[in-house]
């Protein structure tokens, strides 16, 4: 078979590499064989290209509604990863001004070393929010860079891919922002476009979040009615509490909403961190309970499941410091036997960092989140090209690193 040229610079020749693989497949090795064969193949090359390339340059850059990292090697070769979005151009800062004096210098190929280095600095600026929403982005972005010198999808280099596609649920808020909502039958109408896209499992977030717990007017009920009536009965509903309930109204929701509406998995029903309240509705209702958008390292995780006790476990790239910190909680969530459903609502860098992470995790059997066309397609003017969503099915992507082409001038020219 003919090898094509890399665009970027390789200092390894594939050629045995590819050769390797091949004979494998062609000899007929079971599936797991030949997957920790080509890990121990990858991990070689991994190795054998330690310190051939470091870090000339780190920088992020907030545009409207999300911020993006880059990070160059001394060669010029490109890596770029999507932040965590919530602090907007505090966290473009704590890239600028604090990760960026750490990582120049360093081996591009030393991922845990590089990782510590950023994590144990900044962590005093919050774990939990404007440190690992930083140093997500930047991690992603040495992952998309070693993947580009390589010449190898990301994913096989954190531990090779268990599926080449995986269901999809499409996700919408009934929030508008700035305190507006949506009506039941505008629930409904959105829904049921994200179906008309192919999803076959749709989440409802209600938006009603710990500062307007246990809501009067609740509109769990009302929307998912609505919302189930636009679906039909064949594609799966959740719901998402956004953290709005005390355990036992939670409870008594949840019922309703299983009942009622054929609702099969019911996300951070209580307040954030409150375990001791997770555990009681984990414990008194028999539908998937999902958490972990609030959790930002493996010891949150730990936590989590320990106290907690939750069915599904949603980790976020962007806020768990990025891959690396990650695939740690992957192998937590395969420790406890629970199944990984990532939480995702951006669809561009970070979609394609949740894809390959998705494909290399043996628990992320389930359907994974993703917003649809329409939210935040805007955000597609900064790259050359797409990540596959087809008939609600997510693809991981076989282009070196994370697999999209960045538009670099367009991010740099909207650049605030």
């Amino acid at each position: 078979m003919k090898q094509t040229q890399s665009r970027y610079p390789t200092p390894y020749d594939r050629r045995s590499f590819l050769g390797t693989a091949a004979r494998a497949s062609l000899l007929g090795i079971a599936g797991t064989a030949a997957l920790r064969s080509e890990e121990t193949k990858t991990n070689k090359l991994l190795a054998a290209n330690s310190g051939q390339s470091r870090i000339r340059e780190a920088r992020a850059y907030a545009v409207d509604r999300a911020i993006y990292a880059q990070v160059v090697d001394e060669n010029g070769v490109s890596g770029w990863g999507e932040c965590g979005h919530s602090g907007g151009s505090l966290v473009a800062r704590v890239v600028n001004d604090k990760l960026k004096k750490l990582v120049v210098g360093q081996d591009v190929f030393a991922a845990e070393p590089v990782w510590s280095r950023m994590f144990h600095e900044v962590d005093e600026l919050g774990p939990g929010g404007l440190a690992s929403q930083a140093i997500a982005g930047v991690d992603c972005a040495l992952w998309d860079l070693r993947g580009k010198l390589l010449d190898l999808p990301v994913y096989k280099l954190i531990g090779g891919k268990y599926r080449d596609r995986f269901p999809l649920y499409g996700s919408f808020s009934r929030s508008k922002g700035g305190g507006e909502y949506r009506t039941p039958e505008e629930c409904a109408a959105y829904a049921a476009e994200l179906v008309g896209e192919g999803f076959r499992a749709i989440k409802l977030r209600l938006g009603i979040r710990e500062e307007n717990q246990d809501p009067a007017d609740d509109p769990a009920l009302p929307c998912a009615r609505a919302v189930r009536q636009a679906i039909g009965d064949d594609v799966e509903l959740y719901v998402d509490a956004n953290n709005g309930y005390s355990p036992m109204r939670a409870i008594m929701i949840g019922r309703q909403l299983m009942e009622e509406c054929n609702v099969t998995v019911f996300e951070e029903p209580v307040a954030a961190l409150n375990y001791h309240s997770l555990s009681r509705v984990c414990e008194a209702l028999p539908m998937f309970i999902a958490c972990g958008e609030h959790e930002y390292t493996k010891g949150d995780f730990r936590d989590l499941i320990l106290q907690g006790r939750c069915h599904i476990l949603n980790p976020d790239v962007s806020k768990v410091a990025g891959l690396t910190e990650a695939k740690k909680v992957a192998a937590l969530a395969e420790a406890f036997d629970l199944p990984i459903s990532v939480h995702n609502a951006r669809p561009t860098l970070l979609t394609a960092a949740h894809f390959h992470y998705v494909a290399s995790c043996q628990g992320a059997h389930r359907p994974q989140e993703h917003p649809g066309s329409r939210r935040l397609s805007e955000l597609w003017k900064y790259f050359e090209n797409k990540i596959k969503v087809e008939d609600g099915y997510g693809y991981v992507p076989e282009a070196p690193g994370l697999g999209l082409v960045v538009n670099e001038k367009a991010i740099k020219d909207a650049a605030r």
